[in-house]
């Protein structure tokens, strides 16, 4: 059977107050479909105050049935939809984001069991793999510098390609280049993905898919299982994965980040 082709977005927030068809219409309008086979995926990155993929998944949250529907349920972590009026089908994965005690993020893809904030970045990095999540390092303004790039660099060297995976993310703005180690992690066969990172403020809906990364995957057996073959593909340390989208120049992304320490400061 020929492999189908996978669009990821490896890195998407949807927070309480995101309008949540819009963010899904993003996804779909942004990531491409060159095949009939081609899969879109969005990989959740959920804070401790989010809880969305599990809502979806229990029912708790009715999208407009008028438009969309749940077509398939992976017991493994993830969720189909699909949008009625063009038969679009959208994957929507568990994840979590953590941010440790040295303040940079780790996320568990595939895994929404919650892992508290505040611990250090290895014993987050083990928890992650305790249940059973894949563990990615995303990259974020000043996070991977001085003391906390130390770190990063430390984790790369501790942990194999198959237990951690790097993320690239909208917020690394055109023209900055690419962290020395993404070339090392691409020589060791360590997965590095891309990201969109929508930002806690509205109006970020749009961002989702905007920035991800394709790749190959030997079709599912079962075109309702997504999770473990995905996985599979991600830890081998066999897999051409390119980047796709476009991250936004310097001027948008300090405007992103304005916003976003604007709405901070809100009571």
């Amino acid at each position: 059977m020929k492999p189908v082709r996978i669009h990821l977005d490896a890195h998407a927030h949807l927070y309480p107050f995101h309008d949540v068809p819009r963010l899904l219409l993003a996804a779909l309008d942004h990531m491409p479909r060159v095949a009939p086979t081609d899969l879109r995926v969005l990989c959740l990155a959920e804070r401790a105050d989010c809880s969305f993929f599990q809502a979806l998944s229990q029912d708790e949250i009715r999208l407009p049935g008028d438009r969309w529907r749940i077509a398939a349920w992976d017991p493994a972590g993830g969720v189909k939809i699909r949008h009625l009026p063009d038969h679009r089908d959208l994957w929507i994965l568990a994840g979590r984001q953590i941010v440790s005690a040295e303040r940079i993020e780790v996320c568990s893809l595939f895994s929404d069991d919650p892992i508290a904030d505040g611990l250090p970045a290895r014993d987050i990095v083990r928890a992650i793999l305790d249940h059973g999540g894949l563990p990615a390092l995303d990259w974020a303004p000043g996070k991977w510098l001085f003391a906390r790039g130390q770190l990063v660099r430390t984790l790369v060297s501790e942990f194999p390609p198959s237990q951690l995976v790097l993320v690239d993310t909208s917020l690394r703005p055109i023209g900055c280049p690419a962290p020395l180690l993404y070339a090392k992690a691409r020589k060791q066969g360590r997965a590095l993905l891309a990201g969109s990172d929508p930002l806690p403020f509205a109006g970020e809906e749009d961002r989702a898919g905007s920035y991800h990364c394709s790749f190959p995957l030997p079709a599912p057996a079962d075109a309702s299982r997504l999770v473990a073959p995905l996985k599979a593909a991600l830890t081998s340390g066999a897999t051409p994965i390119e980047f796709g989208g476009r991250r936004g120049g310097p001027l948008d992304v300090l405007r992103r980040l304005r916003r976003n320490a604007q709405e901070k400061q809100k009571p």
